[in-house]
């Protein structure tokens, strides 16, 4: 009750914010308008008061819960209306109108027109539907519909007059010319302005009034019929209008034309005296319209016509008497606004009489009703909840605690290893959410430590009353006693006795809050009593109370959910106790997983849903529990529901409301912090105590409460930036605490959730699922189509639609849309283009909104949006369109000066035009944030000056075309000083204007000073000599983090180091800057573009950039010196090497060709982000960064010249984390710098010396190993030798990458020996009997190795895993002969390598690409047990590897998964029957190599060996569309082949009868791809009987004119078409029943689909994005609401 009392009561503050201020007051203080405001007023705060005197106390009644909800709704009306009041002073404050003001400026006669036409509207529906007229024929005013046609021509509205003619009503027009000034004119004459107002709704008959001859025609009707719908005012304002005409140029008066019998018959049936009513009305209206200047009812032949009243119409001359005016005309490119909502007076006040009328019985029914309940109560008090708390003890009622081993270890270790790390007391806290197992876990780590650990244990639950003494009190009670204690002694005394240097343990469970110094209160006599090493742990939900008691080193422990086994066996342990789970039971488990999944880890829903499930085991009670969600509905105070509410129940109101609106957003939807802020102010939440504080900072502040409270949980992403999560079930308890007026609405709950008719916030959630058939897409859609009917959307304040494909069910949103005009928030999330551009064609009618966010999905970037909407919507505040990807144009916010409550325009970086298109920008006085401004882009409205006006400017803002600057006036007028919220400046000048007038640039900067906290600055093209003095020598902004100079011409810099210049004659000039430590917080300095900076030397304090994480040097042409030393002041830390730069991340120098000497980089011992480029004579680029692994990597690339110096520009020593060392074109890298990489796991040598690492007499390969697993060589030059004397400095080596070897030639293994000695491996796995490998022939070992390695022989290490070889074409791969073969040759000279490589026995992988010699040498006839691979292998990939028709042997691979064979040969695979039959291959490529399949069929033993039902290929891909098409091959194949794919056969043009066949048999097939298959000119008849296909793909197979013509599989689901340009059209009988997703792109002849109902009518994806025929993109974007998901 308490929360309703607190709505209610916001719900009436809210509506009481527009008068309160006093401002609609003022303006509305007329005869009907202003009283009604000033009663409403009175109701409201009435209303308020009496609500703020329950706060606090305890309401029994139920039935005052229903009055209060009708209070609620009531102040919504009433914050309607005002707000919809508010929305027209703002625009008549804009148009310089008064259609809405108490007198107009013009005077009482103009003040009397402005009443007689409003009355006259107000009444012209009436006297229609009397004269029989419907009511869907009446257009008053706010009809939006009427408004747009007539606002084009300055028409206000019109009405049916009863006769049937169409009748307009004018407008009144703007002030007098002579009143621009703004100041309202004294009244004309001394009429009353109460006398209009006194008017009542219907008119009385009066006797016509003259009028001017000239005034008798109507325009819009012709003959007899002629009439005006106008005001019947009484004799003394006739009079008054009389006198008015007699002020200008007297004209004959004549009556009108009489009507025809025909219409007096229609008048006469529907009201009597309608044609003196209408006479008398037009009359008076026409001669007060001939007193107004700028009004539109000239004479016939007049023709001082205001011309801006005439501007842009097409109506005939003779028609244009009754335009009105409505709004000025502004100057400019694209000006054009959508039309005007025009004001009805006699609404609005009607609306307010209705509130007031309604409000007045329901304050004075729940007033009394207050009093009754109050009688004999007294206000709840903190005292009253904590009593009703559950008190908790050491004893814990789970005798087994599940998981948190890692939790419960930290505090074991602590509270067991405190011999030397804490003098002082241990305060541990450990937070989580209500119901996460805090308790649980304090008590069995209780129990563990009580008497093992600790003398003293101490257990005190807290809850919500933290009073010191009165836990001191518990606390004294719990500790022993000791002999001679003090008699009289206080009890802190007591307690600092009995715990005289024992160690204690105190819990303090359950704690909510307190103050800092009742805590240190509690703590005192603990510290002083307490021996060392004890410890206090305190159980807590909320972080700021953690963060408050901590006082160690150590973090809290975070009590996070419940993971994976652990919670399942908690759960099953809730259920079936100690019995064992799912015996006998089986069939629960299923649904009883689902349930754990919704529990999200907490221990406490566990316990509530195993008392629900183990009543009844049986599966349709748990199916209920399941779907039902039971569990929330449980209230006992150890439910899970229950306690999270009490945590909510704790925060105040105004977290309360912000909380619950996070319900609105799908589960585990990650916020950004600016996301919630901006809809919190959009919805009115946010209301500052302090003036002085901004809106902004407030929203900030709630948001870090509720992630102190626990109810968000903050994360970090990759890049740093955090974002917030609703923790866990909390998002459970948002949706049910908010459910009286906030509705979430998904595919699972459409039907089943009751909806209230109160209900003012909405968000619908489309989901995959929603889409995935046709029949879901289907019933959702109907769902929703009927949520008007189920909810009142007009009284809708938010409307949120999540989903990838939510314009799927764009009609039924745009629906929504335009009913709910009351909505104050719209969020678009993931909308389609053009269900976003249906919805923002209804934006003019949302007069109420303050927020909006528009994030777009892919393939909106090509549409066109009209937003010019937006800049009718006076109230709004927030504008996101961060992520908005549409085109919507730059001229659209020309005119968002009209926006004065703006605060947030958020745009993306590529739409920053945006905030510099917008004309006179300083009326936005509330903005935040403008991005760019640019002085002068048209000759008005783009002051500096207009700068001067927005100073709660914040964020970030870009000034550029300062040259542009003429009036130094503008530029102190600016007042940059005053923005305090900026945080980010830029300052630009045209780098390429054609003169730089240097005093005047000089002058302008120094007046443009920032504010003082100011982060980031950047100065830009400057064409001054020097810098500014405030950045100077009278630095003013000190915390200055980041500072940019690009193209500045200065010869005195900001003091950060001595700057060497070079001026126009290339003189030296130094510029001795003294550095300090002013620019000490100074995190990133970008020097860019200083055409005459020489050097740049630093000799200041060892602290100067301290905290610098970025430094960029670039395009500083002249630049030759950086150098970094240290000042006097750290003569004693000369010797200690100092680190510079300590958080240094990212250095970045780039083209600066004459630097040649800088210190070594990294500057930094941790990894830091490199980039060196264009730098020096012989350096191509340096960088160093962390890689798609997240590896620390280095790319080091050199010039043509190999100089060995390059070396001392790398720190060797602060690269001990690198990863990855990549070098390119290096000289030899000595040994000494290589084995300090201890760290590196991957080599890379691309265009290496022969020579990388030297060789040094004496020195044993030993002591050089690196840990590297991975070496690439590229461009290999040297001999295959030198390469193998590499390779021994690798022990680890796994992975081996040669590409372009030319001086390869052969291939061996060397088994790693004992000795440093390696040895040559034979095929058997065995070393060769020639080979001695003994201790004792050591020596002649190497002799052989070293005389074979001579050719060219690269020695592999035999624990390789990974093994490509590229483009080397020299080398080949011997057969195997015997052992002779492995013999050294000495008259010869050469070896054969032999043997193949089979002694790679770890080897996973090998690819051979490009090396046309490689199987040359294989001979046929070695023996059948020699095979070139070794059996371990998985994947085998050989590309061009070819060079002779020998069969290749591959059946001993009976490891290989996949195989790839591309030869551009005559290879034959020898033993392939048997690779594809046996169980491990899954992907076979072959390509290039048609005589693959060529081979015979096995003989009847080798398929009773390898029966082909054994076979396991799932992937086919080749070019050899006959070999595969064979009935052998598919008989073996039809078990598993699943996946087929025709590429690259240049020769078939169409299949035959025994291919057709042959194809039928693969009946496993689920996928068939045909990809440019030039000369195809037609699919396979056999298609149709492979009744498992279900995707069908066609690529560029320029032939194919049609798709067969019997039709496709009736199984297939997805039809894609890609590059077929002879295909024009898909006719019904082709496309399968079945098909369920088609894409057509790039294929120009197919203009349109077949009609809506001869569709596949489960057809749920048409994608047509890459398609060039807009004819079709048309036709599919209006099937969009049709077929679930349409992309065009």
């Amino acid at each position: 009750m308490e929360l309703a009392v607190s709505a209610a009561s916001w719900a009436v503050g809210k509506a009481l914010a527009p008068v309160t201020g006093g401002l609609l007051e003022a303006w509305a203080a007329s005869e009907g308008l202003g009283p009604n405001v000033d009663a409403l007023k009175v109701e409201l705060l009435y209303a308020q008061a009496m609500l703020e005197n329950t706060r606090g106390r305890e309401i029994r009644s139920p039935s005052l819960k229903e009055l209060l909800s009708k209070l609620r709704q009531l102040a919504y009306d009433a914050d309607d209306v005002l707000d919809e009041l508010e929305y027209f002073r703002i625009q008549d404050e804009l148009d310089g109108t008064y259609h809405a003001a108490d007198a107009h400026a013009g005077g009482c006669v103009h003040g009397l027109a402005l009443n007689a036409r409003h009355t006259a509207r107000a009444v012209a529906a009436k006297l229609n539907l009397c004269s029989g007229g419907s009511a869907g024929d009446v257009i008053v005013a706010g009809d939006p519909a009427q408004q747009d046609k007539n606002a084009k021509q300055g028409c206000l509205s019109a009405s049916v007059c009863s006769c049937g003619g169409r009748q307009t009503v004018s407008s009144l027009p703007p002030s007098p010319t002579n009143q621009d000034d703004g100041q309202e004119a004294a009244p004309a004459c001394g009429i009353s302005k109460r006398l209009l107002f006194s008017l009542p709704c219907c008119f009385f008959i009066l006797p016509s009034v003259g009028a001017c001859s000239d005034l008798s025609e109507d325009h819009n009707m012709t003959g007899n019929g002629r009439q005006f719908l106008g005001a019947v005012l009484p004799p003394k304002v006739q009079r008054c209008f009389s006198g008015v005409c007699l002020c200008r140029k007297r004209e004959t008066s004549s009556s009108p034309p009489a009507p025809s019998n025909q219409c007096e018959k229609k008048v006469g049936g529907g009201c009597g005296c309608l044609l003196k009513v209408t006479s008398t009305a037009r009359s008076a209206a026409q001669v007060v319209g001939k007193c107004f200047p700028c009004c539109s009812f000239p004479s016939d032949g007049d023709d001082n016509t205001h011309p801006g009243m005439l501007e842009k119409t097409n109506m005939p001359e003779d028609q244009r008497r009754f335009l009105c005016w409505t709004s000025k005309v502004q100057k400019g490119k694209n000006t054009a606004l959508p039309p005007e909502l025009k004001f009805n007076r006699v609404n609005i006040s009607t609306k307010m009489k209705d509130v007031i009328e309604h409000l007045k019985p329901i304050c004075a029914k729940v007033s009394n009703i207050l009093n009754l309940e109050f009688m004999g109560t007294n206000r709840i008090t903190e005292k009253d909840i904590a009593k009703k708390r559950p008190i908790t003890t050491p004893e814990t009622t789970e005798p087994q605690l599940y998981g948190r081993k890692q939790q419960k270890k930290i505090i074991l270790d602590i509270a067991r290893g405190n011999s030397s790390a804490d003098k002082e007391l241990v305060v541990l806290p450990i937070v989580g959410p209500g119901g996460i197992g805090k308790t649980t876990f304090t008590q069995h780590v209780y129990e563990e430590l009580k008497n093992n650990t600790f003398e003293v244990a101490i257990w005190i639950c807290v809850s919500l009353n933290f009073n010191a003494g009165r836990l001191a009190q518990e606390a004294v009670k719990k500790v022993p006693k000791v002999v001679n204690e003090k008699e009289n002694s206080s009890v802190e005394e007591l307690i600092e006795q009995r715990l005289k240097a024992k160690r204690f343990l105190l819990v303090l469970d359950d704690m909510w809050a307190c103050h800092e110094d009742e805590w240190k209160k509690l703590l005192a006599p603990f510290r002083r009593g307490g021996g060392k090493g004890s410890m206090v742990i305190v159980t807590t939900r909320i972080r700021e109370v953690a963060k408050m008691v901590i006082k160690t080193v150590h973090c809290p422990i975070e009590m996070e959910r419940l993971e994976g086994e652990d919670f399942m066996h908690f759960f099953e342990a809730c259920i079936f106790g100690g019995q064992q789970p799912w015996e006998g039971h089986t069939d629960l488990r299923e649904v009883g997983e689902n349930i754990v999944s919704k529990m999200k880890g907490f221990p406490l829903a566990a316990k509530t849903v195993g008392r629900l499930l183990r009543s009844q085991l049986t599966l349709e009670h748990w199916t209920k529990v399941l779907e039902s969600k039971e569990w929330e509905l449980q209230t006992n105070d150890d439910d899970i529901m229950p306690a999270l509410k009490l945590s909510y129940d704790y925060l105040p109101f105004h977290l309360q409301q912000c909380f619950y609106y996070c319900g609105l957003f799908p589960e585990d939807y990650e916020f950004d912090s600016k996301e919630l802020v901006h809809l919190w102010i959009g919805l009115d939440i946010v209301q500052p105590c302090d003036l002085t504080r901004r809106i902004e900072d407030v929203g900030l502040n709630y948001l870090n409460g509720l992630v102190n409270h626990g109810f968000l949980k903050e994360n970090e992403r990759k890049d740093g930036s955090p974002y917030y999560v609703v923790h866990d079930l909390l998002h459970n308890l948002a949706v049910n605490i908010s459910s009286f007026e906030c509705l979430s609405i998904c595919s699972s709950n459409v039907k089943s959730i009751q909806i209230r008719q109160d209900v003012r916030h909405l968000s619908i959630i489309v989901d995959n699922k929603e889409v995935e058939d046709i029949n879901t897409f289907k019933y959702y859609k109907d769902d929703l189509s009927v949520l008007d009917k189920r909810l009142n959307v007009e009284n809708l304040r938010t409307l949120m639609v999540f989903g990838e494909h939510s314009g799927s069910f764009a009609k039924t949103f745009c629906d929504l849309f335009e009913k709910a005009r009351a909505l104050r928030a719209i969020y678009l999330f993931g909308a389609s283009s053009y269900a976003m551009k249906d919805m923002l064609n209804k934006l003019p009618k949302h007069i109420h909104l303050r927020y909006l966010r528009i994030k777009s999905t892919d393939g909106t970037e090509d549409i066109d949006f009209n937003l010019s909407a937006l800049t009718r919507l006076y109230h709004l505040e927030v504008i996101d369109m961060q992520e908005f990807k549409g085109h919507c144009g730059f001229t659209f916010t020309r005119h968002m000066s009209n926006l004065a409550k703006l605060r947030h325009f958020l745009v993306p970086q590529d739409k920053l035009q945006l905030h510099s298109n917008i004309v006179e920008v300083g009326k936005l006085k509330l903005l935040q944030e403008l991005r760019w401004f640019e002085v002068g882009r048209e000759t008005k409205g783009f002051e500096l000056s207009q700068l001067g006006q927005l100073s709660e400017l914040g964020g970030s803002l870009s000034i550029s075309s300062l040259e542009r600057i003429r009036a130094m006036e503008d530029v102190h007028e600016a007042r940059l000083k005053q923005i305090k919220h900026l945080h980010k400046l830029t300052l630009e000048w045209d780098a390429n204007r054609p003169k730089k007038d240097t005093i005047h640039e000089e002058n302008v900067l120094e007046i443009l000073i920032p504010p003082s906290a100011l982060k980031d600055l950047c100065i830009r093209g400057h064409g001054g000599t020097k810098c500014p003095q405030w950045l100077g020598e009278n630095l003013s902004v000190k915390k200055l983090e980041s500072l940019h100079l690009d193209g500045v011409a200065w010869n005195i810099f900001p003091p950060i180091g001595e700057f060497s210049l070079v001026n126009e004659p290339r003189e030296e000039i130094s510029n001795n800057n003294i550095c300090h430590d002013k620019f000490q917080n100074l995190k990133r300095l970008e020097l860019v573009m200083l055409p005459s900076l020489r050097s740049w030397i630093v000799k200041a304090p060892c602290h100067l950039f301290a905290q610098l994480e970025v430094l960029v040097i670039r395009d500083c042409f002249e630049l030759t010196e950086l150098s970094f030393s240290h000042s006097t002041c750290c003569q004693q830390q000369k010797e200690a090497k100092i680190n510079w730069f300590p958080r240094l991340r990212e250095l970045n120098i780039e083209d600066c060709p004459k630097l040649l000497s800088f210190p070594p980089v990294p500057w930094t011992t941790t990894p830091c982000s490199v980039r060196i480029k264009g730098v020096g004579s012989y350096l191509e680029k340096l960088v160093c960064e962390e890689d798609y692994k997240y590896e620390y990597s280095l790319v080091i690339e050199m010039k043509d010249a190999l100089v060995s110096e390059l070396w001392n520009v790398l720190a060797f020593d602060s690269l001990t984390e690198l990863k990855e060392l990549n070098m390119d074109r290096c000289p030899p890298l000595p040994l000494h710098h290589f084995q300090m990489l201890s760290s590196l796991k991957s080599l890379t040598l691309y265009r290496g010396s022969s020579i990388v690492f030297p060789l040094v007499e004496g020195e044993r390969h030993a002591e050089y190993q690196s840990p590297a697993e991975c070496i690439t060589v590229s461009g290999w030059d040297a001999s295959a030798k030198e390469l193998t004397q590499v390779l021994t400095y690798f022990p680890n080596l796994s992975e081996l990458n040669v590409w372009s070897g030319k001086k390869i030639t052969g291939l061996a293994v060397v088994e790693k020996q004992a000795t440093e000695t390696p040895a040559l491996v034979s095929s058997d796995n065995k070393v060769d009997d020639d080979v001695e490998i003994e201790q004792q022939e050591g020596t002649r070992g190497e002799e052989e190795i070293d005389a074979s390695s001579a050719e060219g022989l690269l020695l592999l290490p035999s624990q390789l895993q990974k093994l490509w070889i590229i483009d080397c074409p020299e080398l080949s791969l011997s057969s195997c002969s015997g052992p002779a073969d492995y013999k050294y040759n000495k008259e010869a000279g050469r070896t054969s390598p032999g043997r193949g490589l089979q002694g790679l026995r770890s080897l996973r992988s090998l690819k051979i690409w490009y090396c046309p010699r490689f199987l040359s040498s294989y001979s046929s006839s070695s023996s059948s047990s020699c095979f070139p691979f070794p059996p371990s292998l998985e994947h085998l990939s050989l590309d061009g590897a070819v060079g002779t028709a020998t069969p290749l042997p591959l059946s001993n691979l009976a490891s290989l998964t996949d195989l790839n064979i591309r030869g551009r040969g005559e290879l034959r695979g020898e033993g392939q029957w048997h690779l594809l039959a046996q169980d491990r291959l899954t992907k076979l490529n072959v390509r290039g190599t048609p005589n693959f399949f060529a081979g015979p069929e096995p003989p009847l033993p080798h398929e009773q060996e390898f029966p082909s039902s054994s076979s396991k290929l799932q992937v086919l891909k080749t070019d050899d569309v006959a070999g595969v098409l064979a009935a052998p091959i598919c008989t073996l194949l039809s078990p598993s082949l699943t996946d087929l794919r025709f590429c690259w056969d240049e020769e078939v043009d169409r299949f035959t009868k025994e291919q057709e066949d042959a194809l039928r048999l693969l009946t496993s097939l689920e996928e068939i791809t045909f990809k440019v298959c030039n000369k195809l000119q037609g699919l396979p008849v056999g298609l149709q009987g492979l009744r498992n296909l279900k995707r069908l793909n066609i690529w560029c197979c320029e032939a194919i004119r049609s798709l067969p013509k019997d039709g496709l599989p009736i199984s297939l689901q997805e039809l894609k078409l890609s590059y077929c340009p002879a295909i024009q059209s898909l006719p019904k009988d082709c496309l399968p029943s079945s098909l369920q997703k088609l894409v057509i792109s790039y294929c120009r002849a197919i203009r349109s689909l077949p009609k809506v109902s001869d569709l596949p009518s489960p057809l749920r994806e048409l994608d047509v994005r890459g398609s060039e025929n807009e004819e079709l993109r048309r036709q599919c974007r209006k099937l969009i609401g049709i077929i679930p998901v349409v992309y065009a």
